[in-house]
């Protein structure tokens, strides 16, 4: 067992990968067995997963089942892999329009994760890798995301990343993020001009969940050359239209 492992999660983990669908209830004495643990360890080992509902005893065969909570996570993941194959049509849409990268990022913690992307055609072109990730609060995708979350949510982003400088455009002054938030929620889109990355532009917006959460968002970026005051509202119209229209098969409903 690698030093960087944590024993009591781990045995957590063996508990919880004894659940399939040919066996999906078990009782103490089971897992005692099976793991090869001490009853009195199984047994803290459940009422902990029980008190964050990933279990749920049975009253009557006193054994235990899978809890809520994976359903819920399960949701989540879902929902991801949904919003993706939703999004697909219409980054390759972007991309035939406008010949600049687009990608489609979600929130992760305090940053926004790369699920898919597809390449500008020209030479001179921004490139994202999908599985990267980038600061919520200085890129079009991730401030698109960070405007339409709880007050406490930005503040935290605040608090944890400071607001660190990447070009004499990054937004390091909390105020104003906030402020440029407020835009973004007024306007509909985010632009990053040139806040991350020397001489990218970017521009994009959310996507809603059935619920009207935004989960997701989707933008165009390029050199700033060609991403410029002329072209950036033609694209922002492009990236909301299509937003919405993700949103619309993702069960929003306006």
């Amino acid at each position: 067992m690698g030093s960087k492992i944590i024993q009591s999660i781990d045995r957590a983990l063996q508990v919880l990968e004894l659940f399939t669908m040919e066996k999906p209830e078990w009782g103490v004495t089971e897992i005692s067995q099976a793991l090869n643990l001490y009853k009195s360890s199984v047994h803290n080992i459940l009422s902990t997963l029980e008190e964050r509902e990933f279990i749920k005893k049975d009253p009557i065969s006193e054994k235990y089942r899978l809890g809520i909570k994976f359903l819920l996570l399960g949701n989540i993941v879902d929902q991801q892999i949904d919003v993706k194959q939703e999004a697909i049509p219409y980054i390759g849409k972007l991309v035939k329009e406008f010949n600049e990268t687009v990608h489609l990022g979600i929130l992760d913690g305090n940053e926004v994760l790369s699920i898919d992307q597809e390449d500008s055609r020209q030479s001179l072109r921004s490139h994202i890798n999908v599985g990267q990730r980038a600061p919520l609060y200085c890129t079009a995708v991730g401030k698109a995301l960070l405007a339409y979350q709880p007050k406490d949510k930005v503040s935290s982003v605040i608090k944890e990343t400071g607001l660190k400088r990447y070009t004499e455009n990054t937004i390091t002054d909390p105020e104003e993020l906030k402020e440029e938030l407020k835009k973004i929620r007024e306007q509909g889109y985010a632009v990053d001009n040139i806040e991350h990355d020397e001489g990218v532009r970017c521009v994009a917006a959310p996507i809603r969940d059935y619920t009207g959460e935004v989960i997701a968002s989707l933008s165009v970026s390029g050199p700033a050359s060609r991403i410029n005051e002329k072209s950036i509202p033609v694209i922002a119209k492009r990236v909301k239209e299509y937003c919405q229209e993700i949103s619309k098969k993702m069960g929003y409903i306006t």
